[in-house]
């Protein structure tokens, strides 16, 4: 057998086989490649995933090198029977083993704390594992076999969309791998729902086909980890899909968001524009909205009631677009609710660019402009307004006490306010010079107790007041669907007293480091701030 030295091209034998009818001499022959150290592409369920023994960190290592893949990005480990697991991991929550009798064998896979016979190597350092049972019967005879576990990322090129058969693979990884088993067109086709176990509330670090509910029907409990909304350099991943770019073909994606009769208006024309610009633009249409394209370059990517459908043919459109030599693709949204979520996910990523569409998106009127046009929250019952800032210890904090103070010094009911932070460390005390500054107004946020901005909060909130204009984009750039009650708190401030916001600093400076005087500053300005939005709250 070859070695995967750098550079070096191996001779890749590529066999076929059908799912429901097994080769066990082929089986055999894979099992021997990887017990020797050696690297093999086989189907799942999900997607198809480029194998070596995960407890040697040499065949690991190939793995990295044939994808091009960052070292600080962690491997899910397979397993053929959930009694192997407790080889891997030193402890199974019993939340983990009731997701593990509902979901596996299945696309779920779980974070867990790790024992020694897992390294580094596979962890990325980390002190946790990534663990799957898969149900594709190939993956599993293979692993079964092999008597070892398997680390099995996607087998693409890294960044490239994961591969749904095994043309793709060949695409990306011919002359890489020592071995290709071609078992057909994967059924999900986006990769496994990773979920952390190691916290309280279970998170999703990746979304796919067994989805928050899924898992809240089962335990309760469950929440998107903040990742999945803010993108970070920084981040310390700890499952595949957090920190880089993914899924992305060589063309340029654009993703339109908004009501889906404006959508197809804007592409046709944005087609048209391309097109006379000398682009090879690409439309990726479905069922119901591909006979009001008028581009002549589309694909049908499925049924809009049915996600699965979307799921199991996206990476195949993508890679399809870029045979194609398609320079633009433009990409509708779909419903992310359900699968739709891990759609949605895999096609943000995978875009370069979100175009989102209003019912407002009409010509002016004459006279008219788009300041006439804004649409900002007034006051309503059981209103619920939510600062933001970094740390959720200095500035959010603050506002969050200080609005509740002149709500219930104006007489003003029903109006719940509440902080997060982009960064924030949950459960930690306010600044110590923030709770000093406040005490002197009377106002007490001892008890606060930061927590860590989610989804699930900005859902549940009808304002969001962030303290700089870095923070409102943040959230816009990674949930455009919620742009429309973003603000910055003197943004909001200006616009509800019909002032105007241009060429003027929206930001209200971290204090956090500094003296007790920059923080009586932030203080006033930030009182300053809400008094002025409480008085026109007031005139509603």
């Amino acid at each position: 057998m070859n070695k995967n030295k750098e550079n070096e091209t191996i001779n890749t034998n590529i066999v076929k086989m059908d799912p429901d009818n097994i080769d066990y001499n082929i089986i055999k022959e894979a099992s021997e490649i990887i017990n020797k150290g050696g690297v093999v592409v086989f189907p799942t369920e999900t997607v198809y995933g480029i194998g070596a023994d995960a407890l040697n960190d040499e065949a690991v290592e190939k793995i990295f090198k044939s994808k091009g893949r960052p070292q600080d990005n962690p491997l899910i480990v397979h397993i053929a029977d959930y009694s192997e697991l407790y080889n891997l991991v030193s402890d199974i929550p019993e939340n983990a083993k009731l997701l593990a009798d509902e979901f596996w064998p299945g696309p779920l896979t779980m974070i867990l704390n790790k024992k020694d016979i897992l390294s580094d190597k596979i962890t990325a350092g980390l002190q946790t594992a990534a663990i799957r049972l898969p149900i594709n019967k190939i993956a599993r005879a293979l692993i079964r076999e092999s008597k070892k576990p398997i680390a099995a990322p996607s087998a693409n090129i890294s960044g490239k969309p994961s591969p749904t058969e095994a043309r793709h693979v060949i695409d990306d990884l011919m002359g890489k791998v020592d071995m290709i088993i071609d078992g057909g067109s994967t059924d999900i086709g986006l990769e496994s729902t990773v979920v952390d176990m190691t916290s309280e509330v279970p998170m999703i670090l990746r979304p796919g086909k067994v989805t928050k509910e899924d898992i809240i029907n089962v335990l309760g409990k469950c929440d998107y980890d903040p990742s999945i909304i803010k993108n970070d350099d920084k981040l310390i991943p700890k499952s595949p899909g957090q920190k880089y770019r993914h899924y992305s073909p060589k063309a340029r994606v654009i993703l339109y968001k908004g009501p889906i009769e404006k959508i197809i208006e804007k592409i046709n024309n944005d087609y048209e524009k391309f097109s006379s610009e000398g682009y090879k633009a690409g439309i990726m249409s479905t069922v119901q909205t591909d006979a009001y394209y008028i581009g002549k370059t589309k694909i049908m990517v499925g049924d809009r009631t049915k996600p699965l459908t979307i799921s199991s043919n996206l990476f195949k459109v993508l890679r399809d677009f870029d045979h194609m030599g398609i320079d633009l693709i433009l990409a509708e949204q779909v419903d992310d609710s359900g699968l739709g979520k891990a759609i949605m996910n895999r096609l943000s990523k995978a875009s370069s660019q979100t175009i989102i569409l209003r019912k407002s998106d009409t010509p002016l009127t004459q006279g008219e402009s788009l300041w006439d046009r804004r649409n900002v929250p007034v006051r309503r019952w059981n209103m619920n307004i939510l600062f933001v800032c970094t740390g959720n210890t200095c500035r959010s904090s603050m506002a969050e006490g200080i609005l509740k103070f002149l709500l219930k010094e104006n007489n003003i009911e029903n109006i719940n306010v509440s902080s997060a932070g982009i960064s924030a460390f949950e459960g930690q005390q306010a600044n110590e010079n923030a709770i000093k500054v406040l005490i002197n107004k009377g106002i007490d946020i001892k008890n606060h107790k930061a927590r860590q901005l989610t989804e699930e909060i900005i859902k549940d909130t009808d304002l969001i007041l962030t303290m700089t204009d870095g923070h409102k984009k943040i959230i816009t750039s990674a949930l455009p669907e919620y742009s429309d009650k973003v603000y910055t708190l003197k943004e909001y401030a200006l616009i509800v007293n019909n002032e105007r916001t241009e060429n003027i600093s929206l930001d209200i400076e971290d204090p956090y480091g500094m003296n007790i005087k920059t923080y009586e500053e932030t203080e006033n300005m930030i009182e300053e701030q809400l008094s002025k939005i409480i008085k026109a709250l007031d005139k509603q």
